[in-house]
């Protein structure tokens, strides 16, 4: 066994079983070119236009997308969870450059391979290309909902809109651990810090979350009221 495959039986379940399908039909050859890189967190792997050059599969860890083109305001619009592949997009869609500037938000595992490599294994199975372009389309229509949704919702019914997408993709036992500096708060839900500061302060006096130092802390019933909170505001179907 290669130590690609021993990485990916390691993981999760969930994230084991996505790889096992996506990779069901990958050649031996593909396999063996993978490359096992571990990144520490705040490490910007990806520049957007840049040359593509390799693919990179997440899969452990959290990474964000940035964006510094409006006014050179920086906008964390976006978090990736295991398993997310970052350059297929642009492989598919024709670009020969990155399209979004990526960082490592905590320390990350990814599987690596040249975009030379990952184009041969995209241009010889067609469950592959589905499975890829199934997930371009979940994470397009997820990105469209979620900057519609911030179009009409202000101040704290923000950030319980983000705590609720943070608390569904990365809880752990019924507990999100979210170690995210006011900053990062900022730049995710485009209010300033000191907004970010008073609406965190009436979030914890009111029990929605819980604060561990630094490390805001969300357990199931606390997520369950921060629910019926943005449920008041947007249609259920929308969360």
């Amino acid at each position: 066994m290669n130590d690609a495959m021993s990485l990916i039986n390691e993981l999760r379940s969930e994230s084991r079983d996505y790889l096992n399908n996506y990779l069901a039909n990958a050649p031996k050859w593909l396999l063996e070119a993978f490359k096992i890189v571990k990144l520490k967190k705040g490490t910007t792997f990806i520049h957007e236009n840049e040359t593509v050059d390799t693919i990179y599969i997440l899969v452990e860890g959290i990474v964000k997308a940035t964006d510094y083109r409006v006014q050179e305001i920086t906008y964390d619009y976006t978090r990736f969870y295991p398993v997310e592949v970052f350059g297929a997009m642009e492989f598919l869609m024709g670009f020969d450059k990155y399209r979004t500037t990526l960082m490592t938000e905590t320390e990350c595992r990814f599987l690596c391979v040249s975009k030379d490599q990952f184009s041969r294994w995209m241009l010889s199975d067609i469950h592959a290309v589905l499975e890829q372009v199934k997930a371009m389309g979940i994470y397009l229509l997820e990105q469209v909902r979620k900057e519609r949704l911030f179009l009409f919702l202000q101040g704290s019914d923000r950030l319980f809109l983000l705590f609720l997408q943070i608390y569904r993709k990365s809880s752990r036992r019924g507990i999100c651990r979210i170690q995210l500096t006011r900053k990062d708060l900022s730049n995710s839900t485009g209010l300033c810090v000191k907004t970010v500061n008073r609406c965190i302060g009436h979030m914890e006096e009111e029990g929605y979350i819980s604060r561990e130092g630094r490390t805001i802390l969300i357990d199931e019933e606390q997520y369950q009221r921060i629910k019926s909170v943005v449920a008041e505001k947007i249609d259920e179907n929308e969360i």
